[in-house]
């Protein structure tokens, strides 16, 4: 696919893409608002993407990354999930980088070196960046529950339960109730496909988990 430059408006200061990913973000209002993004970029530290993360809105994101089993990136696609966005993976994605919504959108026009940014609100670029989209994200992988690292506290659970603490003394420990150890044990049960809370142990432990 090819867009004429004439549609697209050039972002020449760094600052700008913030700018605007912030704008399309305030834009998306009631349970209506998506906001789809893919980023096949090495930075995952990038003000634009931690922005959406940053900005309370990351339930209404859909974003697709890279495959990948990478310390660094399977962190990412943690943080993301716990953040209330859905996320999946995709083994071949287009270089750079993509925002849309219904308002606009902001995207890489360069892959290579620094990235050159651009946005476009011209209802017929945006119709096709929602065919690429949509073929994206129904051809790309959901991250699973059973993909994601656990948290630090969920560490802290699991260590204690191979230690053979009960709920109550986990609790007292990280001076919380009982109730949210008890959802956070059975949720990590699930995650880890375990019959038992030892074994729930043993499996984070195969998994390096802790």
């Amino acid at each position: 696919m090819k867009i004429s430059d004439t549609l697209l408006d050039p972002l020449p200061d760094p600052g700008d893409p913030a700018r605007i990913a912030r704008r399309l973000a305030e834009g998306l209002e009631g349970p209506e608002g998506d906001l789809f993004c893919y980023w096949n970029r090495p930075l995952l530290d990038d003000p634009v993407l931690r922005l959406l993360e940053e900005d309370g809105r990351a339930s209404s994101v859909r974003i697709v990354f890279p495959m990948s089993r990478t310390p660094s990136s399977v962190s990412v696609h943690t943080r993301w999930r716990q953040s209330g966005a859905q996320v999946r993976e995709r083994d071949r994605l287009p270089p750079g980088a993509l925002l849309l919504t219904t308002e606009g959108a902001l995207l890489t026009t360069r892959s290579y070196g620094d990235p050159a940014w651009a946005h476009t609100d011209a209802p017929g670029v945006l119709a096709a960046l929602r065919t690429m989209a949509s073929r994206l994200w129904d051809r790309a992988e959901p991250v699973t529950q059973q993909d994601l690292q656990p948290t630090e506290t969920e560490r802290q659970i699991l260590t204690m339960l191979m230690q053979g603490l009960t709920d109550r003394a986990i609790s007292r420990h990280l001076e919380t109730s009982d109730r949210t150890v008890r959802r956070t044990v059975a949720q990590l049960m699930e995650r880890l496909d375990a019959q038992s809370r030892f074994e729930a142990g043993v499996r984070a432990v195969e998994r390096r988990w802790i």
